[in-house]
Protein backbone atom coordinates (compact mmCIF):
# COMPACT_ATOMS: atom_id res chain seq x y z
CA UNK A 1 0.00 0.00 0.00
CA UNK A 2 1.14 3.53 -0.75
CA UNK A 3 1.44 6.38 1.70
CA UNK A 4 -0.63 9.51 1.19
CA UNK A 5 -0.28 13.22 1.85
CA UNK A 6 -3.61 14.96 2.30
CA UNK A 7 -4.53 18.63 2.45
CA UNK A 8 -8.03 19.92 3.14
CA UNK A 9 -9.50 23.30 2.27
CA UNK A 10 -13.28 23.63 2.51
CA UNK A 11 -15.62 26.64 2.60
CA UNK A 12 -16.26 28.37 5.90
CA UNK A 13 -19.43 27.27 7.66
CA UNK A 14 -22.17 29.88 7.56
CA UNK A 15 -23.26 31.16 10.95
CA UNK A 16 -20.27 29.81 12.86
CA UNK A 17 -17.55 31.85 14.53
CA UNK A 18 -14.76 31.70 11.97
CA UNK A 19 -11.95 33.29 13.98
CA UNK A 20 -9.42 31.14 12.15
CA UNK A 21 -10.04 32.72 8.75
CA UNK A 22 -6.49 33.91 8.21
CA UNK A 23 -5.80 32.18 4.93
CA UNK A 24 -3.84 33.80 2.15
CA UNK A 25 -4.70 32.45 -1.31
CA UNK A 26 -1.10 32.69 -2.48
CA UNK A 27 0.04 30.69 0.54
CA UNK A 28 -2.66 28.08 -0.14
CA UNK A 29 -1.50 27.66 -3.74
CA UNK A 30 2.18 27.57 -2.79
CA UNK A 31 1.51 25.02 -0.06
CA UNK A 32 -0.38 22.77 -2.47
CA UNK A 33 2.33 22.98 -5.10
CA UNK A 34 5.13 22.20 -2.65
CA UNK A 35 3.17 19.38 -1.00
CA UNK A 36 2.42 17.76 -4.35
CA UNK A 37 6.08 17.94 -5.37
CA UNK A 38 7.20 16.52 -2.01
CA UNK A 39 4.68 13.68 -2.31
CA UNK A 40 6.06 12.73 -5.71
CA UNK A 41 9.60 12.88 -4.31
CA UNK A 42 8.83 10.46 -1.44
CA UNK A 43 6.61 8.17 -3.53
CA UNK A 44 3.34 9.12 -1.83
CA UNK A 45 -0.04 9.86 -3.35
CA UNK A 46 -1.18 13.49 -3.03
CA UNK A 47 -4.82 14.22 -2.23
CA UNK A 48 -6.57 17.58 -1.96
CA UNK A 49 -10.03 17.64 -0.36
CA UNK A 50 -12.41 20.54 -0.97
CA UNK A 51 -15.80 18.97 -0.18
CA UNK A 52 -16.77 18.86 3.52
CA UNK A 53 -18.13 15.73 5.17
CA UNK A 54 -18.14 16.59 8.87
CA UNK A 55 -19.50 20.16 8.71
CA UNK A 56 -18.66 21.04 12.29
CA UNK A 57 -18.06 24.69 13.27
CA UNK A 58 -14.93 25.27 11.17
CA UNK A 59 -13.38 23.46 8.18
CA UNK A 60 -10.31 22.58 10.26
CA UNK A 61 -12.43 19.82 11.86
CA UNK A 62 -12.65 18.09 8.49
CA UNK A 63 -9.26 16.49 9.24
CA UNK A 64 -11.05 14.04 11.55
CA UNK A 65 -12.58 12.37 8.49
CA UNK A 66 -9.12 10.95 7.74
CA UNK A 67 -9.57 8.50 10.63
CA UNK A 68 -12.44 6.77 8.80
CA UNK A 69 -12.20 3.37 7.12
CA UNK A 70 -12.66 5.09 3.78
CA UNK A 71 -9.21 6.60 4.22
CA UNK A 72 -7.19 4.22 6.40
CA UNK A 73 -8.11 1.16 4.34
CA UNK A 74 -6.64 2.79 1.24
CA UNK A 75 -3.20 3.78 2.49
CA UNK A 76 -0.37 2.48 4.65
CA UNK A 77 0.06 5.89 6.31
CA UNK A 78 -1.71 9.20 5.83
CA UNK A 79 0.04 12.48 6.51
CA UNK A 80 -2.32 15.37 7.15
CA UNK A 81 -0.87 18.75 6.24
CA UNK A 82 -2.39 22.20 6.85
CA UNK A 83 -2.65 24.39 3.76
CA UNK A 84 -0.28 26.95 5.27
CA UNK A 85 2.58 24.47 5.63
CA UNK A 86 5.48 24.48 3.17
CA UNK A 87 7.15 21.09 2.58
CA UNK A 88 10.56 22.02 1.29
CA UNK A 89 11.88 19.87 -1.59
CA UNK A 90 15.11 19.05 0.27
CA UNK A 91 13.32 17.81 3.40
CA UNK A 92 13.96 14.16 4.34
CA UNK A 93 11.30 11.52 3.77
CA UNK A 94 8.96 11.81 6.76
CA UNK A 95 7.65 8.28 6.15
CA UNK A 96 11.12 6.99 7.06
CA UNK A 97 10.93 8.81 10.41
CA UNK A 98 7.46 7.78 11.61
CA UNK A 99 6.17 4.52 13.06
CA UNK A 100 3.86 2.63 10.70
CA UNK A 101 1.54 1.42 13.46
CA UNK A 102 1.28 4.56 15.59
CA UNK A 103 -0.24 8.03 15.64
CA UNK A 104 2.71 10.27 14.77
CA UNK A 105 2.94 13.92 15.81
CA UNK A 106 5.67 16.52 16.11
CA UNK A 107 6.50 18.13 19.44
CA UNK A 108 5.25 21.72 19.58
CA UNK A 109 7.97 24.06 18.36
CA UNK A 110 7.38 26.36 21.36
CA UNK A 111 7.63 23.30 23.64
CA UNK A 112 4.11 23.77 25.00
CA UNK A 113 2.50 21.19 27.24
CA UNK A 114 -1.03 19.82 27.47
CA UNK A 115 -3.42 19.97 30.44
CA UNK A 116 -1.55 17.22 32.29
CA UNK A 117 1.90 18.66 31.70
CA UNK A 118 3.01 16.39 28.87
CA UNK A 119 4.54 17.70 25.61
CA UNK A 120 1.85 18.87 23.20
CA UNK A 121 1.78 19.15 19.42
CA UNK A 122 0.32 21.38 16.75
CA UNK A 123 -2.25 19.48 14.67
CA UNK A 124 -1.11 21.02 11.38
CA UNK A 125 1.13 18.02 10.69
CA UNK A 126 0.43 14.47 11.80
CA UNK A 127 0.62 10.97 10.37
CA UNK A 128 -1.99 8.32 11.09
CA UNK A 129 -2.64 4.77 9.99
CA UNK A 130 -5.23 2.06 10.54
CA UNK A 131 -3.57 0.81 13.74
CA UNK A 132 -3.91 4.20 15.45
CA UNK A 133 -7.14 5.38 13.81
CA UNK A 134 -9.13 2.36 14.94
CA UNK A 135 -8.40 3.22 18.58
CA UNK A 136 -9.03 6.97 18.38
CA UNK A 137 -12.12 6.85 16.18
CA UNK A 138 -14.61 6.13 18.97
CA UNK A 139 -13.72 9.42 20.64
CA UNK A 140 -14.59 11.44 17.54
CA UNK A 141 -18.25 12.38 17.86
CA UNK A 142 -20.02 15.70 17.49
CA UNK A 143 -21.65 15.17 20.89
CA UNK A 144 -18.26 14.95 22.59
CA UNK A 145 -16.94 17.94 20.68
CA UNK A 146 -19.97 20.03 21.64
CA UNK A 147 -19.46 19.15 25.30
CA UNK A 148 -15.89 20.39 25.11
CA UNK A 149 -17.02 23.69 23.58
CA UNK A 150 -19.46 24.13 26.46
CA UNK A 151 -16.56 23.84 28.87
CA UNK A 152 -14.20 25.96 26.76
CA UNK A 153 -15.66 28.36 24.12
CA UNK A 154 -12.18 28.58 22.56
CA UNK A 155 -11.91 24.83 22.05
CA UNK A 156 -10.43 23.80 18.71
CA UNK A 157 -9.40 20.72 16.75
CA UNK A 158 -5.78 20.90 17.88
CA UNK A 159 -6.86 20.88 21.53
CA UNK A 160 -9.20 17.99 20.75
CA UNK A 161 -6.44 15.84 19.29
CA UNK A 162 -4.08 16.68 22.14
CA UNK A 163 -6.75 15.66 24.63
CA UNK A 164 -7.63 12.27 23.16
CA UNK A 165 -4.20 10.80 22.41
CA UNK A 166 -3.90 9.87 26.08
CA UNK A 167 -6.14 6.86 25.38
CA UNK A 168 -3.56 5.41 23.00
CA UNK A 169 -1.31 2.64 24.28
CA UNK A 170 2.25 3.91 24.55
CA UNK A 171 3.36 1.87 21.56
CA UNK A 172 0.61 3.42 19.40
CA UNK A 173 1.69 7.03 20.01
CA UNK A 174 4.87 8.51 18.58
CA UNK A 175 6.02 12.03 19.46
CA UNK A 176 8.74 13.14 17.03
CA UNK A 177 11.03 15.46 18.97
CA UNK A 178 12.66 17.17 15.98
CA UNK A 179 10.56 20.35 15.73
CA UNK A 180 11.84 21.06 12.21
CA UNK A 181 9.00 18.87 10.94
CA UNK A 182 6.46 21.53 11.99
CA UNK A 183 8.32 24.74 12.75
CA UNK A 184 6.59 28.11 12.81
CA UNK A 185 7.67 30.63 10.15
CA UNK A 186 11.32 29.53 9.99
CA UNK A 187 12.28 28.97 6.31
CA UNK A 188 15.13 26.67 7.37
CA UNK A 189 12.82 23.95 8.71
CA UNK A 190 11.90 20.67 7.02
CA UNK A 191 8.25 21.81 7.02
CA UNK A 192 7.56 25.50 7.69
CA UNK A 193 4.15 26.26 9.23
CA UNK A 194 3.05 29.87 8.86
CA UNK A 195 1.70 31.46 12.02
CA UNK A 196 -1.90 32.67 12.06
CA UNK A 197 -2.55 36.14 10.68
CA UNK A 198 1.11 36.67 9.80
CA UNK A 199 0.65 34.88 6.49
CA UNK A 200 -2.05 37.40 5.59
CA UNK A 201 -0.49 40.52 7.13
CA UNK A 202 3.13 39.88 6.12
CA UNK A 203 3.02 38.52 2.54
CA UNK A 204 6.76 39.05 2.07
CA UNK A 205 7.94 37.12 5.11
CA UNK A 206 11.09 35.05 4.35
CA UNK A 207 9.28 31.69 4.15
CA UNK A 208 6.80 33.00 1.58
CA UNK A 209 9.58 34.55 -0.49
CA UNK A 210 11.44 31.24 -0.43
CA UNK A 211 8.30 29.31 -1.44
CA UNK A 212 7.68 31.70 -4.35
CA UNK A 213 11.21 31.25 -5.61
CA UNK A 214 11.07 27.45 -5.42
CA UNK A 215 7.57 27.13 -6.87
CA UNK A 216 8.69 29.08 -9.92
CA UNK A 217 10.91 26.15 -10.92
CA UNK A 218 8.49 23.34 -10.07
CA UNK A 219 6.22 21.70 -12.62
Amino acid sequence: MKNAIVQIFCPLIEGEKNHLNWQNNEVLNLSRKLAKFYAEKVGAEYKFVSEPKINFKHPTWERFDLFSDEWVNQFKNIMYLDTDVFCWPDAPNIFEVIKDDAFNVIQHCAYKTNSIGEPSFNAGVFVLNKASASILRDTMTVELWESHFKQDPNWEDSKELNSIVSILPKEKYNMIEDVRWNLKNDPNAFFTHLWGAQKRDNPNMPAIQKARAIAHFLK
